[in-house]
């Protein structure tokens, strides 16, 4: 910021900033005024061109409000913005498996928290038809539940009564669409609600794709079920098992967010590639309330706020 004092100061650029300020902000002449400090009586037949008074005193103390807008926008601009969603190599990966299950295959999408599945999810839902993102939760483990909620993403009428009829309902619906059920959160379901959906696959030809934690692969491949996983084994096209983010995960993340310093990049790779930390999740979680800490002092991101934003979260107990 320069000096008031000894600046040149162009009285007329001066004006026609404050007369934009005050248009683009939509501020009447008495909420300028108080902003910037001068009277209203002053402060309009300046800007007007009609000040019979120092109108070189007036400039000054314009530009020196001038310049704290600009300070403040400037560190404002510091602050990282949401991108929403972005590819990264993991989320590639995740798609082809999605493309594969479109092509009515079924495939599994095993990862640990923080790798980008639902977001990636959700963008090839907007990107392709006949996609149906159903997400389950522990409640929705058994096979009643399970298909009412199927339903319900299939903006079906939900049926209380027969789940024999209503799993054929389902099959109706989906029959012949070429579509692709993601079943998101999937290692909540028990096995009788996987072989349901396995059935509704070798029925309709309809795509599968099973995401879930890394825990669900290993019961299903491995566990002490998996021999009445037998089926469903045999017809999985391809899985992806991925604990943790990739570096360049990590690294696009950054990129996306705007986030330049080398200290806070090198700061987020240790979060996001330590397992059971939350991945490219708890990153951003960090980054959102570090954010708050700074602008609530007026002043960009910095390393200290991501610290102080960990020291309240369940990582503080990774050294990073």
């Amino acid at each position: 910021m320069n000096n008031v004092k000894d600046f040149p100061i162009d009285v007329e650029e001066i004006r026609l900033w404050v007369n934009g300020f005050k248009e683009e902000n939509r501020l009447s002449w008495s909420k300028l005024a108080e902003q910037c400090d001068i009277p209203s009586g002053t402060l309009q037949p300046f800007c007007k061109d009609n000040y019979a008074g120092d109108n070189d005193r007036i400039a000054r103390d314009l530009f020196r409000f001038r310049q704290t807008i600009e300070s403040k926008e400037s560190h404002q601009q510091a602050i990282p913005v949401d991108p929403g969603y972005f590819e990264t190599e993991t989320s590639l990966r995740i798609r082809t498996l999605l493309q594969i299950a479109h092509m009515g295959r079924i495939t599994v999408v095993a990862t640990g928290p923080g790798t980008g599945k639902d977001m990636t999810a959700i963008d090839y839902k907007d990107r392709a038809g006949a996609v149906w993102l159903v997400t389950m939760m522990k409640s929705c483990a058994k096979i009643t539940p399970m298909v009412q909620q199927v339903q319900r993403t299939l903006s079906m009428d939900v049926r209380f009564g027969n789940m024999a009829s209503s799993s054929r309902a389902v099959m109706e619906r989906i029959r012949g669409r070429n579509g692709l059920l993601i079943i998101n959160e999937a290692q909540h379901l028990v096995i009788d609600s996987f072989e349901e959906i396995r059935a509704w696959h070798d029925e309709t030809g309809v795509g599968v794709c099973f995401m879930g934690n890394t825990d669900m692969l290993t019961r299903i491949e491995s566990g002490r079920q998996s021999d009445e996983f037998a089926r469903l084994n045999s017809r999985i096209a391809h899985r992806h098992l991925q604990p943790i983010p990739l570096r360049e995960d990590v690294d696009t993340f950054c990129d996306a967010w705007g986030l330049r310093d080398p200290a806070i990049r090198q700061y987020l790779r240790k979060i996001a590639l330590t397992q059971g930390s939350g991945g490219l999740r708890e990153c951003r979680q960090l980054i959102e309330a570090g954010s708050m800490i700074a602008r609530g002092e007026q002043r960009g991101l910095t390393i200290s706020d991501l610290r102080d934003a960990q020291s309240q979260r369940a990582t503080r107990w990774i050294v990073a």
